[in-house]
């Protein structure tokens, strides 16, 4: 027998949901016996599947016949180290540098943001352990992306972050440079769609409705004959957007090994060491958070820019900083 006290992270969710989550080797009949003969409890009573759970209460379980056994949390493992641009009890920001994955893409893959983040916060005190949530991104970069990365620490954070980026009230502004002269202002929309076999992205063509709607607008800060530095809103989140969106109007970003310019990406890697992207989550501004994160409401977090961006925009550009 197993007693679990509800926490804020497990609270406002089924009980049957909150059983999968937490009974991983069991499937959602045994887990729908199990609650039916009264084997799985809430507050000593016999339960529904559908009973909302809530700060407090006691889930007791009994496994005896079941053959299956809650999952022990693991241990995040020792990885590399993270730089806080923020935190407090319910989100951290980290400035993610280039070449990292966000999450693990195989079980070789030991080294990444989120363990890295798992691992700050298991080693910090007084961060609080639940059974079915841990610590998870909110907005996760491409490996060879760099810049801004939010983190919940709780599950009511987690929920009041996502309902941020459905509502479009998470700013998100991107630094990047581009092969060609571009507009002073621009906007990309159209469906985007995603090769699976080739994992790229590309706009889907006229009466194409498989893609997915997909929104970029951009500002131009400066340019020369050749480049030109661009902030760029990202208002949806899909596959390779913003790279997809500028290499299709002809401005692919430099660096860029899937959408660039093959000549352009020689240069750039041979003259300054650049092996990827130049593209940088630079801002983030919470516009208008729900009442979880009020307290965080038009509050900017900027990157700080890498040497070898500097060294490129003042080559550029004849500025070191923006």
């Amino acid at each position: 027998m197993r007693d679990i006290r509800i926490t804020e992270n497990e609270a406002g969710q089924r009980l049957d949901r909150f059983l999968r989550k937490l009974l991983k080797k069991a499937s959602l009949s045994e887990i729908y016996k199990r609650i039916r003969t009264g084997k799985i409890k809430v507050n000593g009573k016999k339960s529904r599947e559908a009973n909302m759970l809530v700060v407090g209460d006691i889930v007791t379980l009994n496994n005896i016949d079941m053959g299956v056994e809650p999952l022990p949390k693991k241990k995040a493992a020792k990885c590399g180290d993270i730089k806080i641009v923020y935190e407090d009890e319910n989100i951290i920001i980290v400035d993610k540098p280039a070449g990292l994955l966000s999450h693990p893409q195989s079980a070789q893959d030991k080294d990444t943001l989120i363990y890295r983040i798992q691992h700050y916060l298991e080693s910090a005190e007084g961060l609080s352990s639940s059974p079915t949530f841990s610590p998870a991104i909110c907005n996760r970069l491409d490996r060879n992306t760099a810049g801004l990365v939010i983190a919940a620490k709780n599950y009511k954070s987690l929920k009041a972050i996502n309902e941020m980026i459905r509502a479009r009230s998470l700013k998100k502004l991107y630094l990047c440079v581009v092969k060609g002269i571009t507009e002073a202002n621009g906007e990309i929309i159209g469906l985007l769609e995603k090769n699976e076999n080739s994992r790229k992205a590309f706009l889907a063509g006229e009466g194409d409705e498989r893609g997915k709607e997909a929104k970029t607008y951009y500002e131009k800060k400066c340019d020369n004959v050749e480049y030109s530095l661009l902030s760029v809103e990202l208002v949806t989140g899909r596959f390779h957007q913003i790279r997809a969106h500028l290499s299709s109007i002809g401005h692919p970003v430099i660096g860029d090994a899937k959408y660039g310019d093959k000549r352009v990406n020689e240069y750039f890697e041979k003259r300054f060491g650049l092996n990827h992207q130049f593209l940088m989550a630079h801002i983030l501004i919470f516009n208008n958070p729900p009442k979880e994160l009020q307290y965080l409401k038009n509050k900017t977090w900027h990157s700080s820019m890498p040497e070898e961006y500097e060294a490129i925009i003042k080559h550029l550009f004849g500025q070191r900083t923006l």
